[in-house]
């Protein structure tokens, strides 16, 4: 599928090439606006006035015919005060619905690859507990911008980052062993900061059960050890359960040991070192982070010798762009806002490209019950844990809720909407018009009407009222709009769009009759239809939804 604004972009720039100065070229390009229908305007007069000294109308009046031949362009035409208005030709549209029309909606935003690979980190949450339903908007952020980066072409790899490594792991280790040792007939006091939810006397239960015999064989540091990397593996089946009945997966479980444990730590620190921008001050080694932006220097190495999370932060990303990724995208929640001009300066001490690592973050979740904030814990018997969230609404509720704004903006989550089949859930109003549309085909092979594979320029121009127009304008802009969420990695805007889109369907099918008996109209108004119902179930493969055939 075209994108049209880069497609009359590229033609306008070639059929000017002779009209244009060297200097003045580059103007020509994102020189596109779309105000209506199937109308650009074209700005480049304006711009071209400043350096030419002559009026913007005059010069758009010079420059249209160049534009008028162009291949989309089935009329162009200069305005006051200096513009060149562009209407899409009817064969143009025609093509563009045929393509979509004959593609498989999986691959209908789809680019070519361009071979390049691109590592998307989200969740990421500490391996010590369930996850939180705070933990579902990154999931759904991560989930749906790494399949709309698909899209643009890159290779994408999903990646949690396990963080099983350090002081939060022994506290979780100790924690989990105030339970077991009773079991065995020994103590074990619990930490000052351990924890104390209810479910690690659950995991003691259950690694009790697992490895009691064996454990009582260990000495006291074996013991722990073994209950440590029990108590993880078990939470992180708990976590993949859980994200897996949301619908989101990863290509790659990083652990943080695995990263230590293999030296990533030691090379970093000797490619700093190599570089000449860490010191040595009150026996802890120092990254000189204020050269490279950050607001104070950094410890990498403690005085006791332990690395800090600066240290493995930098180790990680370091072995990011070892393993071949051009960029690495973090989805952070709000409380990570502060490691943004950090991670920047680590990125750029290390030598990696500017542009190597973006960080997403994105603002808290409120949850409501019909309309009331809700808090959310166990004592008021509120859901706190994510898959309890999954399994009330569903998961292409919970995906789609968590999509409602974008990531720089807090959000609102009402569990009685999620559920409700009613127009004002937009994940049911995604259903239910694609549902209408399969129905409105269904309907009509059942009495034998056309049901076009081809569009054809006849067809375009019988679309002549507001509500056959609005529907084709959503048709047409779909691949810009999606390279635009790509681009500024805003993957909520593919929710806006299937919403916009089934919006415009559904005022379609509430004003004009598809199935009639002028053939030519109802041909031309099944292309609406059938590639109305592609691009919906492209934007549900991206937004990682299902959409069901009836209701």
């Amino acid at each position: 599928m075209l994108n049209l604004r880069e497609t009359i972009d590229r033609q306008v720039s070639l059929a000017l090439r002779d009209l244009l100065s060297a200097e003045e070229a580059p103007l020509a390009c994102c020189s596109l606006s779309r105000p209506g229908f199937l109308d650009y305007t074209l700005s480049l007069p304006m711009k071209l006035a400043r350096t030419r000294h002559r009026a913007p109308v005059a010069i758009a009046q010079d420059l249209q015919p160049a534009v008028a031949v162009i291949a989309c362009a089935g009329l162009a035409e200069a305005v006051a005060p200096g513009y060149i208005n562009i209407r899409l030709s009817d064969s143009f549209v025609a093509d563009q619905l045929s393509s979509m029309l004959g593609t498989e909606p999986v691959v209908l935003l789809q680019k070519e690859a361009n071979g390049q690979k691109i590592e998307v980190e989200f969740v990421s949450a500490n391996p010590t507990g369930p996850l939180h339903v705070g933990n579902g908007r990154g999931a759904a952020l991560g989930s749906v911008l790494a399949t709309l980066l698909e899209t643009q072409g890159y290779r994408v790899d999903r990646e949690y980052y396990v963080n099983d490594y350090g002081s939060k792991m022994k506290l979780f280790t100790e924690s989990i062993a105030h339970y077991v040792f009773p079991m065995l007939g020994l103590e074990h006091p619990m930490p000052d900061e351990g924890y104390h939810g209810a479910y690690v006397p659950d995991l003691a239960q259950a690694i009790y059960d697992r490895k009691g015999s064996e454990l009582l064989s260990l000495l006291e540091e074996q013991r722990l050890a073994v209950i440590g990397e029990d108590g993880k593996e078990l939470v992180l089946a708990s976590i993949r359960q859980a994200l897996e009945e949301m619908g989101v997966s990863f290509d790659t479980w990083f652990s943080e040991r695995y990263l230590i444990e293999n030296g990533w730590n030691d090379r970093v620190l000797q490619q700093f070192r190599d570089r000449g921008v860490v010191y040595e001050k009150d026996d802890a080694v120092w990254l000189r982070s204020t050269d490279f932006g950050d607001d104070k220097d950094r410890v990498l190495v403690r005085r006791d010798g332990e690395p800090t999370y600066t240290l493995t932060d930098a180790a990680y990303h370091f072995n990011k762009f070892q393993r071949g990724y051009v960029k690495s995208i973090d989805v952070f929640g709000a409380d990570h806002i502060g490691h943004i001009v950090p991670m920047q300066a680590l990125m750029k001490s290390l030598g990696l490209p500017d542009d190597f690592l973006e960080v997403i973050i994105y603002q808290i979740v409120h949850f409501l019950r019909g309309g009331q904030h809700v808090v959310l814990s166990k004592q008021t018997g509120e859901i706190i844990e994510l898959a309890d969230l999954v399994r009330e609404v569903g998961k292409d509720q919970a995906r789609v809720f968590f999509l409602l704004s974008s990531a720089d903006s807090e959000l609102e989550f009402d569990l009685e909407v999620a559920k409700e089949k009613s127009f004002d859930n937009p994940a049911y109003y995604l259903k239910y018009t694609y549902a209408r549309l399969c129905s409105v085909e269904r309907q009509a092979r059942g009495t034998g009407a056309v049901v076009p594979s081809t569009a054809s320029p006849a067809d375009v121009s019988r679309l002549k009222t507001p509500e056959d127009r609005e529907l084709l304008k959503c048709l047409l802009k779909a691949q810009d709009e999606v390279d635009d969420a790509a681009r500024t990695r805003q993957p909520h805007r593919i929710l806006y769009l299937a919403s916009e889109l089934a919006k415009s369907v559904n005022a379609f099918y509430q004003k004009e009759k598809v199935i009639q008996e002028d053939t030519g109209l109802a041909q031309a108004r099944m292309l609406l239809v059938l590639v109305s119902q592609r691009l919906l179930q492209a934007y549900a493969h991206v937004l990682g939804v299902t959409l069901p055939e009836s209701m």
